[in-house]
């Protein structure tokens, strides 16, 4: 049978535990892990058994488990209060979860984008063939919504859906904006996301331009990538999608963000 009723100064239960002498002691005084015993000369003596315990402590105060709770468990411990401690601890631990890979794939995304960005050099026009990518669209805007308010409502409707709104934001130009060649209004915006999508951008063959330019200062990019389209023969097959690879995230000089626009089109004019 295993012994656990041998004892431990206080220095050797702060060592096996992690937990500072100065904090085994504040425990004591709170009554919320008080030593076994205590000698003659007033040293604590820990039992091996209070390792679990103090384990426990340590582990629910990484979860930010306050210690007056701690100190209500473990005064009133048992299955059932057990049982309810621990239920409430997965889902303090599961939310976390999923903050932290929200968190790593923005990340990720984010990485990725400027690694794309990094590949290509100012003014590369290119055809490329995309698979479909989940997107959140937000609410088609009509013609002449200021900025501010088309954003606006974009990120209302993310946010009524639970979207993360730290992912980055795209803007979709019309089918027709790009085919009269003009490009003044925007006709919604939209989140690349991968949880909590509503839309895709389709498959298909798009010519696409690489650009550095502030901003809202991309016209110049969508006049080459229009002709660059009629050059080839080729019609356009959809909207457009503009985005920013390079932002105020990773680039302190505004007119160096590099935009990213990506046109689908079709061999049939």
């Amino acid at each position: 049978i295993m012994n656990q009723k041998s004892t431990m100064p206080i220095r050797e239960f702060a060592r096996l535990t992690g937990i500072r002498p100065a904090n085994l002691r504040f425990y004591d005084q709170i009554g919320l892990l008080s030593p076994e015993l205590r000698g003659e000369n007033g040293y604590r003596y820990y039992s091996r058994r209070q390792l679990s315990t103090a384990y426990l402590i340590s582990d629910l105060r990484d979860l930010g488990v306050g210690l007056e709770e701690i100190k209500r468990y473990a005064g009133e411990r048992s299955p059932q209060q057990m049982l309810a401690l621990f239920g409430e601890q997965d889902k303090r631990i599961q939310a976390e979860m999923n903050r932290l890979r929200a968190m790593r794939e923005l990340m990720r995304l984010r990485a990725d984008m400027a690694a794309e960005a990094l590949r290509h050099e100012d003014g590369t026009l290119l055809l490329a063939e995309k698979e479909r990518e989940p997107i959140f669209l937000g609410p088609p805007l009509e013609r002449g919504t200021p900025e501010d308010d088309g954003l606006l409502q974009t990120y209302e409707a993310a946010a009524g859906q639970g979207v993360n709104l730290s992912f980055p934001l795209g803007a979709v130009m019309a089918r027709q904006a790009m085919e009269t060649a003009d490009l003044s209004d925007v006709a919604r915006y939209y989140f690349k996301v991968r949880r909590g999508h509503n839309a895709y951008k389709p498959a298909g063959t798009y010519a696409v331009a690489y650009g550095r330019c502030a901003m809202g200062q991309s016209d110049d990019y969508y006049e080459r990538l229009l002709r660059f389209i009629r050059d080839r023969g080729l019609g356009i097959a959809g909207d457009a999608y503009e985005e920013y690879l390079l932002d105020e995230l990773s680039v302190q000089d505004e007119t160096r963000y590099m935009v990213h626009l990506e046109v689908p089109v079709t061999a049939e004019r």
